[in-house]
């Protein structure tokens, strides 16, 4: 059949000063907080992992890892990307994964390489396009006080 499938991802997440670890994309970035979260925390990861769950038509992160279980909690967002991928994995091909992170703190643009590096190396494709993008002090996709991402995913049935 050899069909595309397209899936878009969305996560918000507020600053916690509880932790004083940020992970995107799978890397620390130094800041003086983290996002709370039932997880690390990983809003990238959330994101794609939604994105490419939907364009496979298998829900969402939620129906896999429910915030009110035990499983859920402090567990690495890496592991539920893998797990997404292991979902998907016979049946389809990561074609590309395009991505929106919206934060104005911290500035993430001297991180951008070593994140999109990061992602290709989970997602085990070159294909993925990171953007940062500051909500310029307004109170929108999320609030003044965290940082959101949309991620859009285009699979290949194999």
């Amino acid at each position: 059949m050899n069909g595309y499938q397209v899936g878009l991802g969305f996560d918000v997440h507020k600053f916690s000063t509880k932790k004083k670890s940020l992970i995107l994309g799978g890397m620390k970035i130094p800041a003086a907080f983290s996002l709370e979260a039932v997880s690390d925390g990983d809003l990238i990861l959330h994101a794609v992992s939604d994105s490419i769950l939907g364009a496979a038509g298998l829900g969402d992160i939620g129906d896999y890892f429910p915030p009110e279980s035990k499983q859920s909690k402090n567990i690495d967002s890496i592991d539920i990307t893998r797990f997404v991928l292991k979902k998907i994995g016979g049946k389809y091909k990561i074609e590309n994964v395009d991505i929106i992170i919206v934060a104005d703190k911290p500035r993430l643009v001297k991180y951008k390489q070593a994140i999109t590096k990061s992602l290709r190396k989970i997602l085990v494709t070159v294909n993925v396009n990171l953007k940062i993008k500051s909500k310029e002090g307004q109170n929108i996709l999320g609030t003044k006080n965290g940082m959101s991402c949309l991620a859009v995913a285009l699979l290949k049935e194999k």
